[in-house]
């Protein structure tokens, strides 16, 4: 579990003592948050630094790299296997087995998306099987199409 996801699941145990109206719980958390974000300067659930991917599953992130070309995407909260495997995501992608497919974020799944394609300019908010199926989909498409290229008649 990287930083990132850390603060994530705490800002929801957070809301959790809030909705209890657990006080001492809320500061509690809040002191979590501020030591794990102090390391790496990330944003925590009611600050406001970079690092962390915006909205609950990193949608705003994901409009803004897809609105971008020359967009650095090592700023963002991407596994950096992706990131080194972004110009052969094709092959990154077959190589990988289901657990280590189904091991990224919903955010991350929507970046191999729309880097095998930048037709998948849309923010899938799917479960994580429904966008690996499609990325699956996706793959093989891609790999019929370039076999069929080299097909020489």
């Amino acid at each position: 579990m990287n930083k990132a996801r850390a603060i994530q699941h705490i800002a929801k145990y957070k809301s959790i003592s809030q909705s209890l109206g657990l006080k001492s719980d809320e500061a509690v958390w809040d002191e979590i948050v501020a030591f794990i974000s102090s390391a790496n300067n990330v944003k925590s659930s009611n600050g406001s630094t970079n690092g962390l991917k915006k909205g609950k599953y990193g949608e705003d992130d994901f409009h803004t790299i897809v609105s971008n070309e020359n967009v650095d995407l090592s700023t963002y909260d991407i596994d950096e296997k992706i990131l080194s495997h972004k110009h052969k995501i094709l092959d990154f992608w077959y190589s990988l087995d289901s657990e280590q497919r189904s091991g990224f974020t919903v955010f991350e799944l929507n970046i191999v998306l729309f880097l095998i394609s930048p037709h998948y300019n849309k923010y899938q908010k799917k479960e994580k099987k429904r966008i690996i199926s499609i990325i699956n989909a996706a793959v093989k498409d891609k790999r019929l199409n370039s076999a069929y290229d080299k097909i020489v008649v």
